[in-house]
């Protein structure tokens, strides 16, 4: 999992990264399909800022699938 906040990106390869979701959160991100971003954001942010905001590089999208999980 990587995880941006603000403008610095963390990686949970590199140290642990905790969610605290809200249940309307969980039930987004548990319908997210094949969808591997989700942004929650103030709401006095305009849309067009966010969308600027979520522009990931392609290899950042791609460095998720990294590692097979392992059961």
């Amino acid at each position: 999992m990587i995880v941006k906040i603000g403008e610095q990106f963390f990686d949970s390869y590199d140290e642990p990264i905790l969610l605290i979701l809200n249940k309307n959160e969980k039930a987004l991100i548990g319908d997210m399909g094949e969808q591997k971003v989700y942004c929650s954001f103030p709401t006095d942010c305009e849309p067009e800022e966010i969308a600027k905001w979520m522009k990931i590089p392609e290899e950042l999208l791609e460095a998720v699938d990294y590692l097979e999980w392992e059961e």
